[in-house]
């Protein structure tokens, strides 16, 4: 766990904008928050920014893994801890820590989050028909071709916009002629391999279900014959080499720049990192594919801020959360490191022209493409209190799946698992 402490200068209007609209801590009481976040130095400037309104306020962040974020919540949030203020929220994991009082009960401020961020920020952060914490980013998936590689191989690049979008078997079937020609080595990369965020599009495209169903997304459905169909197409792209085997999902990113890779399936957070080095300008970007007989289906949500229910500060917690997310100036912040999209609606302008002073040509039609991918096709991750449990249990089979193991023996173990897991999620529910 890392923490982080520093002091930077921020605009004058930022600052003005802190002094007319927050209340600072009384002179006299100098108070620290502690902010537990799965995000290394993503939120350095938004903190700096409230830091130099608030001198009595220091904001620690403390940064976690992603991997050990919901260890850390569980363990310290459940014993009462209360030096934890504010901690980020993965939408999904949502419900299962409005179960355990995890929270605070935002629904107060609904008015106020209707004013500055879309509809589709607040569903990602409402349980029980509440509110529990702040939207922060969005998110979309796109795929972006090494151009060079495809022109190389007689290949046409894929266009920019929802109308240009491919199909799977189209993308696969170029990734196979650049790699036939001696271009790349693989055909597609992807930034979460193995993780249900970037799958469950593709899993849904492909004619299957979202994997959990039942009024309280807590009954499996993972061992379907269209479940077996997407784990067959799935674990066939590392049997053929489509796909790079056993490689973390944190490198792909760099087996894409290094010209190792025709394509690579991935957020718009990459676009910064594609326009450094020799590969700028050598790539491009288009629409995520769907498969050919199914829907549209992209990925949506990202991190939420929530105060923690045991939190001392809350009012002064709540402050700063509302700044970073609620208030331009601060969410514009909040973005300006990962370069995530952020749900406020008026930082969503700032963060697209960011994006075209580093791509200019690249993101021309990004703006329109990520609104009608949030708008129609997008598709949350269930909401379950059984969803930590789901993901883990699905992001190993995904591993075993591109390791080479039976799509239908992983499935029906993964279903067999699940089934006792949730089982016990729904006795405990009844017996409260």
């Amino acid at each position: 766990m890392t923490t982080r402490r520093t002091t930077a200068a921020v605009s004058s209007i930022a600052a003005a904008l802190l002094a007319a609209g927050c209340q600072s801590a009384p002179a006299d009481e100098p108070v620290t928050l502690t902010f537990l976040n799965a995000h290394s130095g993503a939120f350095v400037n938004v903190v700096d920014a409230f830091e130099e309104s608030h001198p009595n306020v220091r904001i620690e962040l403390q940064s976690v893994p992603f991997e050990q974020m919901v260890e850390q919540t569980q363990a310290r949030l459940a014993s009462g801890d209360t030096s934890i203020d504010l901690l980020t929220v993965d939408p999904p994991r949502l419900a299962g820590m409005v179960e355990q009082g995890f929270l605070t009960d935002e629904s107060a401020y609904l008015e106020d989050m209707r004013e500055h961020v879309s509809e589709v920020g607040i569903r990602s952060i409402t349980a029980e028909g509440r509110q529990w914490s702040y939207p922060l980013w969005t998110s979309g998936n796109f795929l972006f071709y090494n151009r060079e590689a495809l022109q190389n191989a007689g290949v046409e690049p894929p266009g920019p916009t929802d109308a240009d979008r491919l199909t799977w078997e189209e993308v696969i079937d170029m990734a196979h002629q650049v790699v036939d020609a001696g271009e790349t080595r693989y055909g597609l990369a992807m930034d979460q391999v193995d993780r249900y965020y970037q799958l469950q599009p593709l899993i849904e495209s492909s004619g299957a279900g979202p994997g959990l169903a039942g009024e309280e997304s807590l009954v499996p459905e993972v061992d379907t014959p269209q479940w077996h169909e997407f784990g067959q197409w799935y674990r066939a792209l590392f049997a053929d080499g489509v796909v790079p085997r056993g490689v973390d999902p944190a490198q792909m990113l760099d087996v894409f720049r290094s010209g190792q890779s025709a394509f690579l399936l991935g957020s718009a957070s990459n676009i910064t990192s594609l326009q450094e080095g020799d590969f700028a300008d050598t790539w491009g970007m288009a629409p995520m594919p769907h498969f050919a007989d199914g829907p549209v289906v992209t990925p949506t949500d990202s991190w939420a801020i929530g105060i923690s229910a045991t939190s001392e500060h809350q009012d002064l917690a709540r402050e700063f959360v509302q700044f970073a997310t609620l208030d331009p100036e601060g969410a514009e912040l909040s973005s300006s490191v990962l370069s995530l999209p952020p749900v406020n609606a008026a930082a969503f302008g700032g963060y697209v022209d960011t994006l075209h002073e580093v791509a200019p040509e690249q993101t021309r039609h990004f703006a329109d493409l990520f609104r009608t991918d949030s708008d129609e096709y997008a598709r949350h991750r269930p909401t379950s209190v059984g969803y930590v449990q789901f993901e883990t249990t699905m992001n190993s089979a995904f591993s075993d799946l591109n390791g080479g193991a039976d799509v239908a023996g992983v499935l029906t173990n993964a279903q067999e698992t699940l089934t006792r897991q949730l089982d016990r999620r729904r006795e405990l529910a009844r017996d409260d």
